[in-house]
């Protein structure tokens, strides 16, 4: 089996980031209230979505996502960086690791977020080596395939397999196979969930790290209320890109798409949840914490004040993102010790 490009021509529709920068500018009010460190960042990349709108085909947004995206590339980081290739259900599968310098540390998986659209193995290599060097993990960095080419659930499937591949390999890589962990941000942090949901007493999983996850389908929750046109992420793209990531409006029945649909979250592990204050999803990361919770799994929820949806992406330049980065990976660290 072969997998198409990624940038191949669109055939049916805009893709997600294109739609989305056609909606209404950002709440002027919340623009107030972003985190001064990280303000200026935010209007320079609304500008590059706005620019995007312009673009038709996925190979140029995705292009624009990683030119706002450029300045974070990787400094001189103390890790051993390799790109390497994997198969799973018969196919390639690009991974990146990213090994700290210590014998047989934890592993996590990490996927990328992007709205199930854009984002690749450089989009997040920042975001991936401060997880390296502050959780002390080796991270594997996944290349997923995304829309509009590879509709659902390939990469769910893509996910689920790596996870399965990591357990099996760790000691292999030099990692410890008994503390391996999954995470990632927003639809990445999605397709986390979902599948460690789906290899629940298979793979055994000591810690998960959660950053503003969109794992829901409840759209009235209080922060999509208040932060229903913020900055970078509206509630109207939440509800079309879980539509375009499933083909149809989610269900009930589609935890696999909406991972807090799941009617029981017993024997999941331990987590770290990121909350941004300016993001429709805050309330996401919140109830996926109580419902962790209230399984018997400890969740230490990361708030982070002042901060839109995706900060994230500024760890190599922000030191109010690097900040929160760094506790939530320090977070991280405690559960896979």
């Amino acid at each position: 089996m072969t997998r198409p490009s990624k940038t191949g021509p669109i055939i049916a529709t805009l893709p997600t980031l294109v739609t989305a920068a056609l909606t209404m500018k950002p709440d002027d009010a919340l623009l107030a209230r972003l985190d001064p460190d990280i303000a200026p960042r935010v209007l320079r990349l609304v500008q590059a979505e706005t620019t995007a709108s312009h673009l038709l085909e996925p190979a140029q947004v995705r292009a624009a996502f990683l030119r706002a995206r450029q300045p974070l590339r990787r400094p001189p980081v103390p890790l051993d960086i390799e790109d390497v290739g994997i198969t799973v259900d018969g196919a390639p599968l690009a991974l990146r690791l990213y090994r700290p310098r210590r014998p047989r540390p934890p592993a996590l998986l990490y996927l990328h977020g992007g709205a199930f659209t854009n984002g690749d193995l450089d989009s997040h290599d920042a975001t991936c080596c401060l997880l390296a060097m502050e959780a002390g993990a080796m991270v594997a960095s996944v290349d997923y395939r995304v829309l509009p080419e590879h509709r659902f659930p390939a990469a769910f499937d893509d996910t689920v397999g790596a996870l399965r591949w990591l357990h099996q390999q760790a000691a292999s890589l030099g990692a410890d196979p008994a503390r391996l962990a999954v995470g990632g941000d927003s639809s990445g942090a999605n397709l986390a969930l979902a599948a460690a949901l789906e290899t629940r007493g298979s793979v055994p999983l000591r810690a998960m790290w959660l950053a503003y996850p969109i794992i829901g389908i409840d759209f009235e929750t209080p922060s999509y209320r208040e932060n229903a046109n913020a900055p970078l992420l509206t509630r109207a793209r939440c509800r079309r890109i879980l539509r375009d990531y499933l083909g149809r409006d989610p269900g009930p029945d589609d935890s696999r798409v909406a991972p807090l649909l799941a009617p029981d979250f017993t024997g999941l592990p331990p987590a770290v949840a990121v909350a941004a204050e300016l993001d429709p999803l805050r309330s996401d990361a919140e109830i996926l914490a109580d419902r962790l919770r209230a399984a018997g799994a400890a969740c230490e929820l990361v708030r982070a004040a002042g901060m839109p949806h995706g900060f994230l992406r500024w760890v190599a330049d922000s030191d109010a993102s690097r900040r929160i980065a760094v506790r939530s990976a320090q977070a991280l660290a405690a559960l896979l010790d």
